[in-house]
């Protein structure tokens, strides 16, 4: 018990460290100011029902929710939303930690290791100021929730947090499916904490909204002229992607998935383009890009490990926890990709580095656990300890690229505030009220009023080994 309490604690300590940064991090103009903008004159049911029909996106909960917030922020507008996220980062990680289920001092180095990895993986980084609300980042944290249901004594509770929860994530999100995933792989590999009358409940709500979303409100997914994304070695513009796939969208749809896949297990292609093979042709690699290729690449090849150690018994349905965790992951993964087929961004990918975390941990632990029973060749036991220093040291590298990366983000966020007025003009947005002048000049304020690293005095192996670009 004394080293899962310490677990708990190191994850509300990275979370406390986590939560400073975004206190510190002022929203982006992008992908904050317009959103907000659009709740100052309109109500929580107005907004709730114009979104329910958007082309290609039916994601009403998120603008309710924002509205809500927003509402009730009191003018504390950035206070509110961070404080909100904040809370999504203890939930997460905190989550995680049970899932870990630490007994030992082994299992706790481990557990640590994990965590490191989290915070290193590309979408989670993404997922720290993706909007005002950090949909993405909500989502793997109740995605998480949902699983320590599963994996937990069944109650009756569970199973109407879990319907409330679903239908909550999948108004809110696409990727609110992967709630389902979650509770429906957990199932069939014999995690019971939710029954089945659930799982079946789970099922019809998702049928429900197939339905609704293409049948009764034709919503429909994202077209290729949608938004720009990431093809081979550079980001291709809708024109570009109408071009080369508007006859038959689905090689692309096929690519997405696959490079969706890869930036998971390889950190490589990132947002679709394949950066570390361009640098590398071009001889301009960075040492942080070739950090995050080998240190995925190492991990991904102790899962291999894990899965051909495994695969028998599984196929006989003998599984332990660890397997459980590792086959509902891997789960995960894959539908987390499948989601994603209409455009490519790390941060969709939030849910499915999560679990990628949770897989490592299992296959690390099977594999010291696996060293420390039986004896072993010189050879091989060197062999094996040079893969745990290498996967450690990596990751932890990555995990000090998290703080090295909000550094530039807010830096460059603050930036994007002193342009804000030619931001607007250039995106063709009208200040049509007054309350809306006095939002744009009262955030701009307080964005520029923190306090932000001065990035460009770091010096230059800093920015090479941690925020590569």
């Amino acid at each position: 018990m004394t080293w899962r309490r310490l677990a708990y604690l190191s994850g509300a300590v990275l979370s406390a460290s986590i939560a400073y940064c975004l206190f510190h991090l002022p929203f982006e103009v992008g992908d904050n100011l317009g959103n907000l903008l659009q709740l100052t004159d309109t109500s929580v049911t107005r907004i709730f029902v114009a979104t329910m029909r958007l082309q290609a996106f039916m994601r009403p909960m998120t603008w309710a929710t924002m509205k809500i917030v927003f509402d009730l922020s009191g003018g504390h507008y950035f206070l509110a939303y961070r404080s909100l996220h904040v809370a999504m980062v203890f939930v997460l990680m905190l989550a995680f930690v049970r899932l870990t289920r630490v007994e030992s001092a082994i299992t706790f180095c481990l557990a640590l290791l994990a965590m490191a990895a989290l915070m290193g993986m590309p979408a989670f980084h993404d997922a720290m100021n993706e909007t005002e609300l950090n949909t993405k980042l909500s989502l793997a944290a109740i995605s998480l929730c949902v699983l320590n249901l599963s994996a937990s004594e069944p109650r009756r509770w569970k199973d109407a947090a879990m319907l409330m929860l679903l239908a909550y994530a999948l108004l809110t999100n696409e990727l609110g499916l992967l709630l389902w995933v979650c509770v429906a792989a957990a199932y069939l590999v014999g995690l019971r904490g939710l029954s089945r009358n659930a799982v079946v409940a789970a099922t019809a709500v998702l049928a429900l909204y197939f339905y609704v979303r293409f049948m009764e409100l034709h919503v429909g997914t994202p077209s290729l002229n949608e938004r720009s994304s990431g093809v081979g070695f550079r980001i291709r513009s809708t024109d570009e992607l109408v071009a080369l796939f508007g006859g038959n969208p689905l090689p692309f749809y096929a690519y997405n998935v696959m490079a969706s896949v890869l930036t998971v297990l390889f950190s490589e292609p990132r947002a679709g383009v394949f950066a570390f093979v361009r640098d590398l042709l071009a001889s301009k690699l960075q040492s942080g890009s070739v950090v995050n290729v080998v240190t995925s690449l190492l991990t991904t090849l102790a899962m291999g490990w894990f899965i051909a150690q495994r695969w028998r018994r599984w196929l006989r349905r003998e599984l332990a926890y660890d397997d459980q965790l590792f086959l509902v992951s891997a789960a995960v993964i894959a539908a987390n990709a499948v989601i994603s087929f209409p455009y490519l961004k790390d941060v969709i990918m939030s849910t499915a580095a999560v679990c990628y975390c949770l897989a490592m941990l299992v296959s690390l632990r099977a594999l010291v656990t696996g060293v420390a029973a039986r004896p072993m060749k010189a050879e091989r036991a060197v062999a094996v300890c040079a893969l745990l220093t290498v996967i450690s040291v990596g990751w932890s590298i990555r995990a000090m690229s998290f703080y090295a990366d909000m550094r530039v983000r807010s830096y460059k966020a603050q930036t994007d505030w002193v342009f804000v007025d030619d931001w607007l003009r250039n995106q063709h947005v009208v200040i049509a009220t007054p309350r809306q002048r006095a939002l744009v000049d009262q955030l701009r304020g307080e964005m520029l009023g923190m306090g932000v690293p001065k990035v460009y005095l770091d010096p230059r192996w800093t920015k090479d080994l941690l925020t590569p670009e």
